[in-house]
This record gives C-alpha cells, sequence and structure tokens, in this order.
C-alpha cells in the first residue's frame, strides 16, 4: 500500500515525538483518557511554490497539543523544550497554557508547524 506524501509527514511527527514518552493520538481522546497525552491534529497545505510543472511542494501546517497535568509549570516548559528540538529546525510556534476545555484545568502546549513536503 503506498500511503500520501501528507500520511507519511503526520507519521514522521509521531516518530520524531515518540522520545517524549507520551501517548499519541490523531484525535483528541474523550475525557476519561488523563493526562498526559499528545495529539497530532489538524493539518492544512499551500501549494503555491509548486511550478506549472514538476514537484508538488506542500507547506504543511500542523497542529500539536499536548496537554500535561496542571501540577508543575517548570514539567511544562521541559516538555515543550524537548518538543521543539525533537521536531527540528522548522517554522513553528509554541505556546504553555492553562486550559480546562476537555473538561478540567491542565498546562496545554500547543505548537504549530510548518514544514515543506515534497
Amino acid at each position: 500500500m503506498t500511503f500520501s506524501p501528507s500520511t507519511l509527514h503526520l507519521n514522521s511527527i509521531k516518530t520524531r515525538l515518540d522520545p517524549l514518552g507520551i501517548p499519541t493520538y490523531f484525535y483528541l481522546p474523550d475525557s476519561s483518557v488523563l493526562e498526559p497525552f499528545l495529539v497530532i491534529g489538524t493539518n492544512s497545505s499551500d501549494t503555491t511554490k509548486t511550478a506549472q510543472t514538476g514537484l508538488l511542494i506542500e507547506d504543511t501546517t500542523v497542529s500539536i497539543d499536548i496537554f500535561l497535568p496542571n501540577n508543575s509549570r517548570t514539567n511544562a516548559e521541559d516538555i515543550k523544550s524537548k518538543a521543539i528540538r525533537l521536531l527540528g529546525r522548522n517554522k513553528l510556534t509554541a505556546n504553555v497554557l492553562m486550559d480546562n476545555s476537555i473538561g478540567r484545568e491542565v498546562y496545554h502546549i500547543s505548537i504549530t508547524l510548518t514544514e515543506a513536503i515534497l
């Protein structure tokens, strides 16, 4: 079976983040799943760099959300730093915030990653 470049890219992000040791999902699990967990979520593509002929070049933007217990801001900052380094030198933004969107207050690391794929 041949997978699309986007599918391969999403799987490569999961592989790069595996050393964090945090369970990874490609959808937001229900509220019975406790932290820590990581969600590789929505992605969008921009193909404006593609020439009229030749390879398709996609700038793919992926949302990555890491949910952690709210007991240590230091741990949240440490996980954010590790995730940034595991993702490599790409265009990304990362924020740590308190969030209760999953039904309880947690640290939420929100990462937006943009990479070019061929």
